[in-house]
């Protein structure tokens, strides 16, 4: 009994142990289901963050069995092939892509004639059998996207990869279609940067920070006569630049670092000897980040320019000095009526302000100057015609002051158009009165001419005839006395003295009128009582009046008075009153009168005789001119007395002149000035 407790109690205790025994045992087992929990959760994120990692990457992924079929795709291929990754699985890899070899035939990729030949091919089945690597292996494919071939360019790189003892290759496929259309831009924009560089005709030069050479095109090495880059490809093209002109050359650097620019002509030595005048242009060269890393110059040949100029300067020079030697004012105005130039002379001949120069404006320079002028308005007019045409012109200028000028005027032309217009103006004043002077020199020397003509013509017929007159009558007396009748002597008396008169009133008309050409006559004039002298002078000639039987009637005022010289003026009325006397019939009339104006006394002879022929009016007052006429008793006359009226009218400065018609008598009129 004592046994069978034992092993009673030996079951009870195994019971207990194997109970024991069994919740650890479960204690472990759901420990390790627990954990195979966690790693099998973990694995699985693991795999969920793969896949959005395979998905995420921004590079197509495909992984492909050993038939090439694609296993997997990742989201990157659609942006590729716009084909989503689910649709391309099971299809091998050009299907799949989109290859347009694998629709020439309905078993699709690696079928057709093309597929031996396909890269793409080729490299993956490489990888499978030899176990090879690639990287970066740029591929040319057309695919077919959106129903249209679409020539792209495929970077590839491929592993193979062992699943489960299966033979994989995992393939990553990048885009570089765009990238290299700009890498094949970017080429031939270089490319065609080049071929300017190397044909442009002017030199393209790079200088880095410290003014070494880092590029040249070769119209630059033809300049400074080097045979190649490499001649002086690193070196300072300082050097080569003539002394004078490296400080600014230095400066425009300096500038041109500091990011400005700017331009500067210099001369350089080549270097092979030859000096060659240069313009250069420069501008900063700038990385993208807009760091300045040397500078870049345009530069150009200018010594042709440069000689061109030196000419132009000498031409230029020799004008100048041209204009300034002139005695001609010279102003060369532009089409839009700037002054493009002017000599000293012209200043100095137009008084012209230093303020209205400064304008250039030709307007405000001519109206600066036409208070000068006698006639301002008609020489604007002048000018501004001139304006309008291209006519030439040459004219006279007048001047308040006495002055003259003549100008001439053209249009100034280049290559056969007009650009502006040349003015010339040459002070003519002294000249004007030389010319004037010997003018009035001529018109005295043949005024004396004809005064010595007139002179022997009077001498030998006006005074030579009653002189034989005398001879002849004073002959018939002494032969014939004591036969001659005491009547017979009178009437021959008579003769005589009426032939004495008329020859003394000459004689004396005459030296009167010789010492007025001389200047000899004293000019003394007073205030006169005009009406006083007129019967003065009536009374004197009253016989000769009596004998035609002829009224002299004095029809001015008894209180009108006149400033003249008393001698001079009777002289005058003698000679008119005596002449209206000769020219009137008998028993006519004589009329004398007086207008006094606001400007002068108007004194008229009027007669009744025979007038005067239009012919002979031309003819009275002129010393060149001999007139002889005859009275309505046969009275003889000369014009002297004419021409002394006239010369003392103007000695008083009046005017005289006659009004007649043939057969309807004269009016002879003279001014005086008033009374003093």
């Amino acid at each position: 009994m004592r046994d069978i407790n034992m092993r009673d109690d030996q079951l009870d205790q195994i019971e207990i142990q194997t109970k024991l025994d069994l919740e650890a045992a479960n204690k472990k087992l759901s420990e390790e289901i627990e954990t195979r929990k966690k790693a099998e959760e973990k694995l699985l994120k693991e795999h969920e963050n793969f896949l959005k990692i395979f998905s995420a990457v921004p590079m197509g992924i495909l992984l492909l069995d050993r038939d090439t079929a694609i296993v997997h795709a990742n989201q990157a291929i659609y942006s590729m092939i716009f084909r989503d990754p689910t649709e391309v699985i099971g299809l091998w890899a050009g299907g799949g892509l989109g290859c347009i070899h694998s629709l020439e035939t309905p078993k699709g990729c690696g079928f057709s004639s093309s597929c031996p030949t396909c890269p793409f091919r080729q490299g993956i089945e490489q990888i499978i059998s030899e176990n090879k690597q690639i990287h970066g292996a740029e591929l040319n494919l057309t695919l077919v996207i959106n129903g249209k071939p679409d020539d792209r360019c495929l970077s590839v790189s491929a592993e193979p990869l062992d699943i489960d003892g299966h033979p994989h290759v995992i393939v990553t496929i990048d885009d570089i279609t765009d990238r290299k259309k700009t890498e094949q831009a970017l080429k031939e924009s270089e490319k065609r940067i080049s071929t300017i560089l190397e044909t442009e005709p002017e030199c393209v030069k790079i200088l880095d920070k410290e003014g070494k050479l880092t590029y040249m095109n070769p119209a630059g090495l033809n300049m400074i006569e080097a045979d190649n880059l490499n001649q002086v490809l690193g070196q300072p093209i300082l050097p080569l630049i003539k002394k004078e002109y490296r400080k600014a050359f230095k400066e425009l650097n300096f500038k041109t670092l500091n990011g400005e620019g700017g331009k500067l002509e210099f001369e350089v030595n080549g270097l092979k000897g030859r000096r060659i005048w240069l313009e250069t242009s420069s501008v900063p060269l700038r990385l993208q980040n807009d760091e300045i890393t040397g500078i870049l110059a345009i530069t150009r040949d200018i010594n042709d320019r440069k000689k061109a100029e030196q000419k132009l300067k000498r031409s230029l020079s020799l004008v100048k000095a041209t204009l300034e030697s002139t005695v001609d004012g010279i102003l060369v105005i532009d089409k839009k009526r700037k002054v493009k130039r002017f000599n000293n002379k012209f200043v100095e001949l137009w008084r012209i302000s230093d303020e209205v120069l400064a304008t250039r404006d030709d307007e405000k320079l001519l109206a600066s100057v036409l208070y000068q002028l006698s006639e301002p308005e008609n020489f604007l007019s002048k000018v501004e015609n001139l304006y309008l045409t291209d006519d030439e012109s040459f004219d006279l200028i007048d001047f308040k002051d006495g002055k003259k000028f003549e100008f001439y005027s053209r249009p100034q032309e280049l290559d056969g158009k007009s650009i502006g217009r040349v003015w010339s103006f040459r002070d003519i004043t002294k000249r004007n009165k030389a010319e004037q002077a010997l003018k009035e020199s001529k018109q005295q020397l043949e005024e004396l001419n004809a005064t010595k003509d007139k002179l022997f013509s009077i001498i030998g017929h006006d005074l030579r005839g009653p002189i034989g007159s005398f001879k002849q009558l004073i002959e018939l007396i002494l032969s014939n006395y004591d036969l001659t009748d005491t009547q017979s002597l009178t009437e021959i008396l008579k003769v005589i003295q009426k032939t004495a008169n008329t020859t003394y009133d000459l004689l004396e008309n005459l030296l009167t009128w010789a010492n007025s050409q001389r200047n000899e006559v004293v000019f003394m004039p007073a205030n006169i009582n005009l009406s006083e002298i007129i019967d003065t002078c009536t009374f004197m000639l009253a016989e000769t009046a009596k004998s035609k039987n002829i009224t002299v009637h004095n029809q001015v005022s008894a209180d009108q008075l006149a400033y003249a010289d008393k001698n001079m003026l009777m002289t005058i009325l003698r000679n008119l009153i005596s002449n209206a006397i000769k020219f009137t019939h008998p028993n006519k009339n004589i009329y004398l009168s007086a207008v006094d104006t606001s400007k002068h006394i108007s004194i008229s002879v009027k007669d009744e005789g025979v007038g005067i022929s239009p012919e002979n009016l031309g003819k009275l007052f002129k010393s060149t001119d001999y007139l002889t006429t005859y009275g309505t008793s046969g009275e003889k006359g000369t014009g002297l007395g004419l021409l002394l009226c006239k010369d003392f009218v103007e000695k008083h400065e009046g005017q005289i002149w006659v009004e007649s018609e043939d057969e309807k008598g004269s009016v002879f009129y003279f001014t005086l000035p008033h009374q003093s």
